[in-house]
């Protein structure tokens, strides 16, 4: 019996040590974060050139990288950030775009785009929400210096037009109401009307995104559920009309409940 405690005792051992060994009572590694997508448009002077452009952007820390050519004309001299594309990154793009578009005088604002995301030269936006660039403030957003906060703070400034505060409770009054009529005609079984006011919400939202204030607190907290109501209306846009009721219903309550949140902040909006 005591050899057999011995031998047991051993094992114990040596499985402890082996569990050590392989990690386990370490602390968990973070995960690698993949790098947001990259799309980019060319003139078609690039055209045989781009596998080694897509090359130089993936050195330059820019992959995920997608080009597009266009066929004819210059591509539309704008860029495009997602909230939490890091300030390096973004320069990048600048710089990139510079190089290839020959001019950035265009930012399009980040609400547009998932976080990570970074768009050269896109043509799927029209002048409603583009914000021309002059030299200078471009210069800014390239200072070296300033910190991934720091540029969004002066990118969202830059892509912003003023609203009052009258403005603002219309258009958050009319999103509000919208957003029960959505929910409230989907329960009578109404597919076209629920997509007639997810249209409706995302007017409002997007209205209320672009003239936000860079530095109100209010504001901040409101644009992630703003920018949520936005993407579930956008999957009742998707899915259409033509489908169960119950099927857009169910993105429809969502955006409802993302609404109800953002007017809770926008609530204590102030000019």
């Amino acid at each position: 019996m005591l050899i057999s405690l011995k031998f047991l005792g051993s094992l114990c051992v040596f499985g402890f040590l082996a569990l050590l060994s392989a990690g386990w009572g370490r602390a968990a590694e973070p995960a690698v974060t993949s790098p947001g997508r990259v799309e980019v448009t060319l003139a078609d002077e690039y055209r045989r050139d781009v596998e080694a452009i897509k090359k130089e952007f993936e050195q330059a820390g820019l992959g995920n990288v997608h080009v597009q050519i266009l066929r004819k004309g210059q591509p539309p001299p704008n860029v495009g950030m997602g909230r939490e594309v890091s300030a390096e990154r973004a320069r990048t793009a600048i710089r990139l775009a510079l190089k290839y578009n020959r001019a950035v005088k265009i930012l399009l604002p980040a609400y547009l785009f998932p976080p990570h995301f970074i768009t050269i030269a896109s043509s799927n936006f029209d002048d409603t929400v583009e914000f021309p660039i002059d030299e200078e403030a471009l210069r800014r957003l390239q200072d070296p210096s300033l910190t991934t906060e720091q540029f969004h703070e002066l990118y969202r400034r830059l892509t912003t037009r003023p609203i009052s505060l009258k403005g603002m409770q219309e258009h958050v009054t009319a999103m509000v109401k919208d957003a029960e009529d959505m929910v409230a005609h989907g329960g009578m079984g109404d597919a076209t009307a629920i997509v007639h006011h997810c249209h409706e919400v995302v007017t409002h939202a997007e209205a209320i995104l672009k003239s936000l204030p860079p530095a109100d607190t209010h504001g901040k907290a409101a644009t992630p559920h703003l920018q949520e109501a936005i993407r579930q209306c956008q999957r009742v846009a998707a899915l259409g009309d033509k489908v169960d009721p119950g099927v857009t219903l169910n993105p429809a309550t969502k955006a409802r409940a993302a609404v109800r949140e953002a007017a809770k902040h926008l609530s204590s909006f102030k000019d």
